[in-house]
């Protein structure tokens, strides 16, 4: 009976790996001089990070467009760096069309898209 629990238990901790590893997986990252997004188009979940040599953001505001998606996002005050922000694109899970992020901040603007 011990014989068959070993390669059992090896079994299920093969396929719990699998399947935690399937979501982790489509999260995909895009960068720009200065923008760092990643998207998890199965949840729709996004992350916008400033990776670039300015010590203060102004005015950001994000556009985020694709085919039948159209929001916008934004900082009212200034922001000090890091910076980063995160939402959920809706219906992002339901197209493979592409994904476009621009960001706008101190007078600069910037497009990372997902195809």
């Amino acid at each position: 009976m011990k014989i068959f629990k070993l390669p059992m238990i090896l079994c299920i901790i093969v396929l719990l790996s699998i399947v935690s590893a399937c979501g982790a997986d489509d999260i995909i990252h895009g960068k720009s001089d200065n923008w760092d997004v990643s998207l998890q188009r199965s949840t729709g979940s996004y992350s916008i990070t400033y990776i670039g040599d300015e010590k203060r953001i102004k005015d950001f505001v994000f556009d985020l467009t694709g085919n039948n998606i159209e929001q916008q996002g934004k900082a009212l005050e200034e922001q000090e760096v890091p910076f980063s922000m995160s939402g959920t694109v809706t219906e992002a899970e339901k197209t493979k069309d592409p994904i476009t992020f621009k960001m706008s901040w101190n007078n600069q603007s910037e497009t990372v898209t997902f195809e």
